[in-house]
C-alpha cells in the first residue's frame, strides 16, 4: 500500500515500500526495464540517485535464477557501480529492435 511522503525539495509523492521490489530473474527486456525503473525509484525514495555504488548494492539481492548467474560473473567494477551495470543489463536484455547481436557481456 502506498503512503504519501516528500522529496528531499519537500514535493508530495506516494512512497511504495521497498519490499515491492520483484526479483529479477532476467526472462526479458520488459522485466529488466521494471527492475531498473524500480531500483531507480528505491534509490530515488532514499536520495541515492547519484550514489552508483549504492544503487549497485541495492540491486544485488534481487538477482535470482538466470540474471543471478549471469550477474555473479560479471567484473567487480561493474557489479559494484549502477551506471555501467544498467548499461550491462540493457546490452543483455536488448529491446527486440536491438536483437541479440548487440548483447554485452552475456
Amino acid at each position: 500500500m502506498a503512503s504519501p511522503g516528500t522529496t528531499p525539495n519537500g514535493s508530495a509523492y506516494q512512497a511504495y515500500p521497498v519490499a515491492q521490489i520483484e526479483t529479477f530473474n532476467g526472462t526479458g527486456r520488459k522485466e529488466c526495464d521494471t527492475f531498473i525503473r524500480s531500483i531507480r525509484a528505491a534509490a530515488w525514495k532514499e536520495d541515492k540517485l547519484d550514489d552508483d555504488r549504492w544503487m549497485a548494492y541495492f540491486a544485488t539481492p534481487y538477482f535470482s535464477g538466470d540474471a543471478l548467474s549471469w550477474h555473479s560473473q560479471l567484473p567487480p567494477d561493474i557489479r559494484r557501480d549502477w551506471s555501467k551495470l544498467e548499461m550491462a543489463l540493457l546490452g543483455r536484455w536488448p529491446s527486440p529492435e536491438q536483437g541479440d547481436d548487440d548483447d554485452i557481456l552475456g
